[in-house]
């Protein structure tokens, strides 16, 4: 299969201040650093800890370094009612920031509380995910982290959840599986969700699909599949579905197909299917009606852009055609699409009129 690098237009759409929040992501651990925005995410601010004097102090010659201990120390063990855990760990593909989005939108509804923090120094490289500085005339006032947690929130319907949340680990990636399959193992976890998007030929006036991976087949068959055989570079919720099988604990990542026009801002519609989809497997309700209004706005603000921008309807108006070819028998393959995408971004742009 060819491989043909692109640049695809991008719908950048403006939400309230009070509903944004700085978003991270990073390709591979000494890859580029990309900002986007996330809907309906309130910051979280968390103070650097004092470190003991002693720490500043060299090692007496000839002294050997502490083995690495456990990654999470799980202080408590709530009682949880048929508990189930959603996973979402940015840094990898999430189109439209629709994972993180319905991540935090999830941990604001529930009102989500900290359980346990996962031991960062052990697996961030924060030379690539370095913390905030907010500096006052010269005065250091704060420095934000940005922790992998454990959260626990009562979503209702007779069931608990677990809300794993943060950057995706840098190093030490089989022992983040492993305290993660005994943390679930240790508090009765009966099934996790994972929550992700990718770019997908589709188009932001159909309902958002919702598809679904697993290692256990029955469990991928709940939602719709991608039917092809593909090898990809994977993230660690892939992974960790892996690992969470083979343990004997269902995992199920959920994942939106994102218009490949929104894939680069943030796009409410596929975070509002993956809040949906999680609730119908999950069996509880769960109030959207602010991710419901947001959707509503995002998706009036891209239809005033693409009147606005004659070369960002052609390019809508071929992944219709695209979508309307696969509809019936076959979806197109990735060299078509990027065929395509290469072909119309060649293109001169058409003059402005004005």
């Amino acid at each position: 299969m060819a491989t043909v690098s692109i640049q695809v237009p991008m719908l950048e759409m403006k939400l309230p201040v009070q509903m944004t929040a700085n978003a991270r992501c990073r390709n591979g651990r000494k890859g580029d650093t990309r900002a986007g925005r996330a809907g309906l995410v309130t910051r979280q601010g968390y103070r650097a800890p004092p470190r003991p004097a002693a720490w500043m102090n060299a090692a007496p010659e000839g002294a050997t370094l502490p083995c690495m201990g456990k990654l999470l120390e799980l202080a408590e063990r709530p009682a949880l009612r048929d508990p189930f855990l959603v996973v979402h760990l940015h840094g990898w593909t999430d189109a439209g920031l629709a994972g993180q989005t319905a991540a935090v939108f999830l941990r604001s509804r529930w009102n989500a509380s900290p359980l346990a923090e996962f031991d960062a120094d052990e697996l961030i490289d924060f030379r690539a995910r370095r913390p905030v500085v907010r500096l006052a005339s010269g005065t250091i006032e704060e420095v934000t982290w940005s922790p992998t947690e454990l959260l626990q929130a009562a979503p209702g319907g007779g069931r608990d959840a677990l809300l794993l949340v943060g950057p995706e680990p840098d190093f030490r990636w089989r022992a983040f599986c492993e305290e993660v399959v005994e943390a679930c193992r240790r508090l009765g976890v009966g099934e996790v969700f994972g929550l992700g998007a990718f770019p997908a030929p589709a188009l932001h006036t159909d309902p958002v699909a919702v598809v679904g991976t697993s290692a256990d087949p029955d469990l991928a068959g709940r939602l719709e599949t991608v039917p092809v055989i593909a090898e990809l570079s994977a993230g660690i919720q892939t992974v960790l579905e892996e690992w969470l099988h083979r343990a004997g604990i269902p995992a199920t990542g959920l994942w939106a197909r994102v218009p490949p026009y929104l894939a680069g801002g943030t796009h409410p519609p596929a975070a509002l299917a993956l809040v949906e989809t999680l609730g119908r497997l999950a069996g509880v309700e769960i109030e959207t009606t602010e991710l419901e209004a947001a959707t509503k706005d995002h998706l009036e603000q891209v239809e005033q852009a693409i009147r606005e921008r004659p070369q960002i309807a052609e390019f809508v108006d071929q992944i219709r055609g695209m979508v309307e070819q696969g509809a019936d028998e076959r979806i197109p393959s990735g060299d078509e699409i990027a065929a395509e995408l290469e072909r119309f971004l060649g293109q001169n742009p058409p003059e402005d009129p004005r």
